[in-house]
């Protein structure tokens, strides 16, 4: 849960909290090789998200802009996981690429 909290100083201030939430399911399917496709919209409330491979090829992607197979964007192998335990939480689009009919699985609450 994403809470604001006033600092001593009157500072606002985000704070992460773990709670029972509602996930919401953004899974997919890559629907086009080497081209980045949305998976999560800009969220302000967003308080938590997770991504996995379920596809046979490597995704990628990235919480800043648009996923590239270059530099500034995370690689996920099969199987594997995004974002990695203790990774700032990120509230902005986050997209992803990979190969067509790969499947990835994406939560977020």
């Amino acid at each position: 849960m994403l809470l604001t909290v006033l600092d001593s100083a009157g500072v606002s201030q985000k704070v992460i909290t773990r709670a029972q939430e509602s996930a919401l399911d953004h899974s997919g399917i890559i629907v086009a090789t080497a081209v980045a496709q949305q998976v999560l919209a800009a969220n302000t409330l967003r308080s938590g998200f997770i991504i996995q491979n379920r596809g046979s090829n490597p995704m990628y992607v990235n919480d800043l802009g648009v996923a590239t197979v270059g530099a500034g964007s995370f690689a996920i192998a099969p199987g594997n996981f995004f974002p990695p335990d203790n990774y700032p939480l990120k509230t902005g689009a986050i997209s992803i690429l990979g190969t067509i009919n790969d499947i990835f699985v994406v939560r977020e609450w």
